[in-house]
Parts: structure tokens; sequence; C-alpha cells
């Protein structure tokens, strides 16, 4: 079949023909920035009508999967982090509750991330975290400064796990996480506290010592804790 696509049952045509066209993105068939078909050969080729396969597009595009160029075609966008979590924004935009869930999540992938980092981390990492640190605590009465270097230093330590797929988590989580970040940054007593805690990460990570997850753990338990408290 042209382009590895198989024709859909008339049964959830819709759905069953996004299912193929991410499939094809996922095995690296269709890369970003790669033109899709056209409109005529997608629809043969997947047996559903124009108009099925317009809102098969228009739902992609949505998602920010596709992108549709006006009398070019339509094109597989560029699957940055910022596409990958959107699903994440809507629903933190919608229920407040799952500010804490993102929390949870973050504990059982950072502190995953901290231990594999302190066997890996480089001199050069290291250097980077003692250089967000600074910035950070130079930055530590101007809120929106101070959770880009948090931000910053996180993400050093996910690039040191040596895991490309938990750093693409990461950094989806981290496009919609400044959210969380920016309500518990409010308070300066919990900016100072992230700025000791950091430290005792970044001090662990420089002995290579499994103590950063331990760090990392309590930091974002206090993380957790603060942010319940803007609730109360």
């Amino acid at each position: 079949m042209e382009g590895g696509f198989v024709a859909v049952s008339r049964r959830k045509v819709t759905a069953e023909a996004i299912e193929q066209i991410v499939s094809r993105i996922a095995s690296g068939e269709y890369v970003p920035g790669q033109k899709l078909p056209s409109e005529r050969e997608l629809s043969e080729t997947l047996a559903v009508s124009r108009p099925t396969l317009r809102e098969v597009i228009l739902a992609l595009g949505t998602l920010g999967v596709l992108e549709t160029r006006h009398g070019r075609g339509t094109y597989i966008s560029s699957l940055g982090s910022e596409v990958l979590a959107l699903p994440l924004a809507l629903i933190l935009e919608v229920n407040r509750e799952a500010l804490h869930d993102l929390i949870q999540i973050r504990l059982l992938l950072e502190v995953g991330a901290a231990e594999a980092a302190a066997h890996n981390i480089s001199d050069e990492a290291l250097a980077r975290l003692g250089a967000t640190r600074l910035r950070a605590a130079r930055s530590i009465d101007d809120i929106e400064a101070f959770v880009d270097e948090d931000i910053a230093f996180h993400r050093v330590i996910h690039e040191a796990s040596n895991n490309r797929m938990l750093l693409a988590l990461m950094d989806s989580l981290s496009a919609v996480g400044r959210k969380s970040r920016l309500l518990t940054a409010r308070r300066r007593e919990v900016r100072e506290s992230t700025l000791r805690e950091h430290e005792a990460i970044h001090q662990a990570l420089a002995r290579h010592d499994q103590a950063a997850a331990t760090a990392m753990k309590e930091h974002l338990s206090h993380v957790a804790l603060a942010l319940e408290s803007q609730d109360s």
C-alpha cells in the first residue's frame, strides 16, 4: 500500500485515520517538516472521504502535529516540546488539581534522573549547574527570572541522565510546569529554600553521590507542600 497506509474500516474512521498518521510519524516514516501526500492520495489510500480526511487534518493541526500551508499542502510540524505538552497544558488550564498530579510525576521521574546523573554528570554540566544557581541567587527578587533559572537547573540534570526519552518527557513537563513553579515561587521563603536545596543536589552530584536522588526527593516534596499551601 502507498505510504504504508491501509484502508480503515467505516467504524470510527476518523480515530483510525488519526492513529495511522500518528503511527507513521512515530515510526519515523514521516519526519518533522516533511510534506504529506495530497488530500486525494491520502483519502484514497485510507479509504475515507475527503470531508473525513479534512476532519483528521484539522484535529491533528489543532494539536500541533500537522501544519497546513495555504496553497502548498500539509506538513508534519516541528514536534517540539511545546507541541508534545499541548494536551497537558489544556488539562492544567481546566483542572487546578492536575498541578498536584504534575508534582507527583516530577517526583517519580526527577528522582530517577538525579540518580542517573550522579553516575554520568560531567564537569561541564556541573559548571552549568553552578552558573544557574548563581543566576537564580541574583534573581531572587525577580520571580519570572528565578523560575527560568529553576527550570534551567533541573534541565541540566535531565540532560546528565543520558536518557533522551526522559529528557523529552521532562522538557514537555517543564513547558507546562512553569505555571506551578510561578505559584510556589511567590513566597520569598520558598525561593530561598529552593536555593539551599539546589545547592545540596549540586554538591551531591559533584561527589557523584547517590544522595543526589534523596536531595531531589526532599526538594520536590517541599515544592509539593508549597503548592498545597497556595490552596489553603
